[in-house]
């Protein structure tokens, strides 16, 4: 076939929108001299090694850029004991003297963990290492005379402690055909019942780079049918129609914890009610591209069950609560498109109990010894709790009050080691399936996410450390991780929760002893307070809804 002039230029177009990414990646781009010179601004002092800076509540600290220049890379951390900091300590960024931020987010979402949890992120552009503990941003972000960065701790509970590098190119001018860097932030709790999410809405000319889309399930099963919608330039038909949620993150037949290049599901819960999902998809190699403006929506629509358990439909308007972050670049710098909700918004309300403050309220059996430890990294409080224990039937017993009632999400945060047993649950003194609902694995059925008959239900968690991943971390700290136990109705007033021995993993060794491992160590025991009821009614609902559109 004869190429023409117009093939050509098409081809030239397509090939450098592909080699971009790549250029980065390319060690030989360390052979040519590159224009500039390379900048710092961190919190690093030169006197001794307090190299954090003290954030109280509501608190910011402000990082100015004297451009032209590029952001290169940011280095991050946060810590507080506010255990959903990741959704209280929020960048934004300003570029060139706009009144409004280009970047607008919870560092946790922008750094591709959502609902204020951390998990590792391994991705080309951002990177959580560490469990979700150092943050690292790799989007290039020009900017022609400043960029104002603001980090604030929004917590209403606590301080935080931040560090932070940012490397940055301080250059003489800035490229004629700059474009800049946008990031936001949005949620819709609750959502609109029947109408789609709403990743994106832009206007100007750009590209679309990124997604890091946040779930929080309101009802059982699987919720990700949806489709994803890029409406281009202003059109009426989508030109890009997806064929599911999953599959719009690259995943197929359900999604799995991984962490790639370019995508990503760093947080995958089992499919229960207030199951809590995150995924990314960066679209580094294929940006979707817009002249005039970009919308961007993705159904939220998927296979809806009753609290029996029934599945009622396979394909209908569900009420999860979704969030997400948008990445683009665009020609100008953009108003923000959606309003940003305060920190009690963007979180549940939460019980909090760090275990080695709370102690001296607990009980045991006789022959067990409550430790409080100086030091483990693998703890919020760095001092950590330890149940020392040597016999099979011996208990411990955590109060916790209520004094709103409702229905609670359950979560233990364990620290997992190697000499430790395997505990059965006890709510207000009843097994776990009288108190609610169990949500430790292997309490429900997989196809159709009810309730097990009693006897096949999981009832204990087992606190052997099965990762070992980092040696150095795991065999001197242990493993933290927030592990859920269930939903459950409460009252105002003192309830408790007790864990009883019930043996030791095969593999755990008291290495003191050489006899089998029965101890338990944890950290923070957690009540979440759900935004939603029994959602019955709102299927029927919606069921309505759609049976009067036919």
């Amino acid at each position: 076939m004869r190429t023409t002039p117009s093939r050509l230029i098409l081809a030239a177009a397509l090939a450098a929108v592909l080699a971009a990414p790549l250029a980065a990646q390319d060690l030989n781009d360390l052979m040519r001299p590159r224009p500039g010179r390379s900048m710092r601004a961190s919190t690093g002092n030169l006197t001794e090694n307090e190299d954090a800076i003290h954030l109280g509540k509501g608190e910011s600290r402000t990082i100015l850029l004297s451009g032209p220049g590029k952001i290169e890379h940011i280095w991050f951390i946060a810590s507080s004991m506010d255990i959903r900091y990741p959704r209280a300590v929020v960048l934004r960024i300003y570029w060139d003297g706009a009144d409004a931020p280009s970047v607008e987010t919870p560092v946790g979402d922008f750094f591709g963990v959502g609902n204020g949890m951390r998990a590792e992120v391994d991705s080309l552009p951002v990177k959580a290492s560490s469990f979700g503990r150092g943050y690292n941003c790799y989007w290039p972000m020009p900017f022609r005379r400043e960029a104002r960065i603001v980090v604030t701790n929004e917590s209403d509970k606590e301080a935080a402690g931040i560090f932070y590098q940012v490397d940055w190119v301080k250059l003489e001018q800035a490229p004629e055909d700059l474009l800049y860097f946008h990031a936001r932030y949005h949620q819709e709790y609750p959502p609109v019942m029947g109408q789609p999410y709403t990743v994106f809405v832009g206007q100007g000319r750009g590209h679309y780079v990124g997604t890091v889309l946040s779930s929080q399930n309101a009802i059982g099963h699987w919720y990700g049918e949806g489709d994803d919608f890029f409406y281009i330039d202003g059109e009426k038909t989508p030109s890009i129609l997806g064929t599911g949620t999953e599959d719009y993150f690259n995943d197929a037949w359900n999604m799995r914890v991984h962490t790639t290049l370019f995508t990503g599901c760093t947080v995958f819960e089992p499919r229960g009610i207030d199951a809590r999902i995150t995924a990314y998809r960066w679209h580094i190699a294929d940006p979707v591209l817009f002249s005039k403006s970009l919308r961007f929506e993705i159904e939220r629509k998927s296979i809806i069950m009753d609290a029996a358990g029934r599945v009622v439909d396979d394909f209908k308007p569900r009420p999860d609560y979704w969030s997400s972050v948008a990445f683009w670049y665009q020609d100008s710098v953009a108003r923000p498109w959606c309003p940003f909700p305060p920190y009690r918004e963007r979180v549940n309300p939460e019980i909090v109990l760090h275990l080695p403050k709370v102690v001296a309220t607990m009980k045991h059996s006789p022959g067990v010894e409550l430790q409080v430890l100086p030091y483990s990294r693998a703890t919020w409080t760095k001092p950590w709790f330890r149940v020392r224990n040597e016999a099979i039937g011996a208990w411990v017993e955590i109060p916790f009050e209520i004094k709103e009632a409702g229905r609670y999400s359950m979560s233990l945060f364990q620290t997992l080691r190697e000499d430790q047993g395997v505990w059965k649950v006890l709510i207000d003194g009843k097994e776990i399936y009288e108190a609610g609902e169990s949500q430790i694995s292997g309490g429900y059925s997989i196809d159709e996410v009810t309730q097990l008959p009693k006897d096949r239900i999981n009832k204990v968690l087992d606190f052997y450390n099965v990762y070992k991943k980092n040696e150095h971390e795991d065999y001197t700290w242990g493993q933290g991780r927030e592990r859920k136990i269930g939903l459950f109705e409460f009252g105002p007033g003192r309830h408790a929760l007790r864990l009883v021995c019930v043996g030791a993993n095969p593999s755990a060794v008291d290495p003191e002893t050489g006899k089998p491992g029965y101890n338990l160590a944890a950290d923070i025991l957690s009540l979440r307070k759900l935004p939603f009821e029994h959602m019955d009614e709102w299927i029927e609902r919606v069921v309505n809804m759609e049976k009067g559109r036919k």
